[in-house]
């Protein structure tokens, strides 16, 4: 069982919040309650604007953070006071670690959670001023703006779980996304949890990021620096920022060919190949992603774990295919 969520900091509720409906079912023993079940199909979104600092978390924390996206409603505002749980059964069950390794990387993932920090550049900050409610003499000065990601994450060793809050400054970024310009990302939970390699999860986010946009497109160019931006292939020296992998035919060997291997083997993504899209001079500038997803036909989940999604989930995916159109790849 996965995605527990109560409201208020105690557990002690005679209601449930699912997905912005309150319900009334038996409560457990600890006095919270599963809010949704999991099914290959199963979805989590976020805002772009978070798509970098979710690349930059160790893989521990950012399997933490699906885990309870996935409970998020996110085409409602996220309703304060919520706090989400994450069991080390369900962990084990989706990344298919052993249950040791489990409990380990979900105590791991609650530590680095805690100190983790959701960082916007001075282009974010300037287009979400109004959100965060900067006044106008900061809007421009600002070069880079953190804030915490949750106001807490807590891991039970006895009971293998972990319960944490979102502060409410990243609410906006996982909640109430439908509608406006629709700049968000959506992946796959499964393939986000399965994969690992150091640069495959960031990859994989680029890629969902634009078939989300694009839903009609089945590629993407991209310039050479940017890609390492967003796989975050670079390193801070003396307060510069300084790409790794210089050489274009080692990174294409040591970085994308292996991403491309891993997703290839454990995502939706049934094809993906990179061109070189342009050169200045002889050195390669803007490359082109082509790749086709097959959601249809993805099994992502064996069959001890596999489960129909309920009716809020499937709800909620029939508003957003309205809201933001889909076309299946050919």
């Amino acid at each position: 069982m996965m995605g527990f969520v109560t409201k208020h900091d105690e557990f002690l509720l005679s209601h449930h919040v699912c997905f912005g409906m309150l319900i009334g079912q038996t409560v457990g023993e600890d006095k919270t309650m599963p809010i949704r079940k999991i099914s290959e199909k199963t979805k989590i979104r976020h805002r772009n604007e978070i798509n970098k600092t979710l690349a930059q978390l160790p893989l521990s924390a950012k399997r933490v953070l699906c885990l309870a996206l996935v409970s998020v409603d996110t085409k409602k505002p996220l309703e304060p006071g919520m706090i989400f749980k994450i069991t080390a059964d369900t962990y084990a069950s989706i990344t298919k670690v052993k249950p040791s390794v489990a409990y380990r990387q979900l105590k791991e993932g609650a530590d680095l959670l805690n100190t983790s920090k959701l960082s916007l550049s001075s282009d974010d900050i300037l287009a979400l001023s109004n959100e965060l409610g900067l006044p106008d003499a900061m809007r421009k000065n600002l070069e880079r703006l953190d804030m915490g990601i949750t106001d807490y994450c807590a891991y039970s060793p006895n009971e293998g779980y972990v319960v944490l809050k979102f502060t409410h400054t990243i609410h906006p970024y996982i909640s109430n996304l439908i509608g406006g310009e629709n700049k968000f990302t959506t992946q796959l939970l499964t393939s986000a949890m399965r994969l690992s390699g150091q640069y495959s999860w960031a990859l994989y986010q680029l890629i969902r990021k634009n078939y989300s946009k694009f839903k009609s497109k089945n590629y993407f160019t991209i310039p050479l620096n940017e890609l390492k931006d967003e796989l975050i292939a670079y390193t801070i020296e003396d307060d510069e920022l300084v790409y790794k992998y210089p050489e274009f035919p080692i990174f294409k060997r040591e970085v994308i060919n292996k991403a491309i291997k891993e997703i290839k083997e454990k995502t939706e993504i049934e094809f993906l190949s990179c061109l070189i899209e342009s050169k200045e001079g002889r050195k390669v500038s803007v490359l082109r992603f082509e790749f086709l997803i097959s959601e249809d036909n993805f099994t992502g989940i064996d069959s001890e774990t596999d489960e129909f999604m309920n009716g809020d989930d499937a709800a909620f995916l029939a508003e957003f295919d309205k809201a933001v159109p889909s076309k299946k790849s050919k």
